[in-house]
Formats: structure tokens, sequence, C-alpha cells
């Protein structure tokens, strides 16, 4: 059995992905992984988007701590901001958009974790 592992967010490097930039925290990527849960700072980027996609077998929850922005299933969109909780259940389509001035800046904790980076 592994020993807990405490690790500051800002030691984390970010990289870009194609709506911003994200980091892990619990991840492949930090000294901190678990095959059980992933925990990532994810940056919306202003006029960017993570367009419709899916987790097939994965539960994601996106916590927002900073700015607003545009959260969607089938069921339209709404608007999300700083303290709001996002439950996407695994199979469910969904999206996060930025259509802001602002950066969105969002904890995102998937379970079970990306396969990959």
């Amino acid at each position: 059995m592994k020993d807990k592992v405490i690790l500051n967010e800002k030691d984390a490097p970010f990289y870009s992905v194609a709506w911003g930039r994200t980091k892990g925290l619990v991840a492949k990527e930090s000294k901190a992984f678990s095959d059980k849960v992933q925990v990532r700072i994810t940056e919306y980027l202003p006029g960017f988007a993570h367009e419709l996609h899916i987790h097939p077998e994965q539960d994601e929850i996106i916590y927002i701590l900073s700015g607003r922005g545009l959260s969607e299933t089938k069921s339209g969109k709404q608007e999300i901001k700083a303290g709001d909780v996002v439950y996407v259940p695994a199979g469910v389509e969904h999206a996060t958009y930025n259509p802001n001035a602002e950066t969105v800046k969002a904890v995102i904790i998937k379970s079970p974790p990306d396969k990959d980076k």
C-alpha cells in the first residue's frame, strides 16, 4: 500500500489542450497517481470550448473555481460560475464553453482516470 502524497497545485506544470490548458494533480504525469480517480486543474480560455463528447465509463465532476462559462448536455446549455459543481454521469454527452473574456478555472475529477495523459 502506498503512503499519502502531498503536493501543491502550483508545482504541477500546465500543458496545452484544445480548449485551454490543464495540469494533473492526481494523474499519470503526477507523483500522485491512482487507478481509481483523477484530479486536474483545467483553464478554459476565453472563446474556447471543450466540444460535445462522451466518457462511456467515467463519471466526471467539474468544480468551477473562477470565471463564468456554459455547460451543455442534451437538456440544453446552462450558465456555470465560481462555486458551481457540474456532475456528469458516465455515458452522458456534454461540453464546456467559455464565451466570456475571463478564463474559467476548474477542478476536474474523473473516475476511473483517463487511460492516457
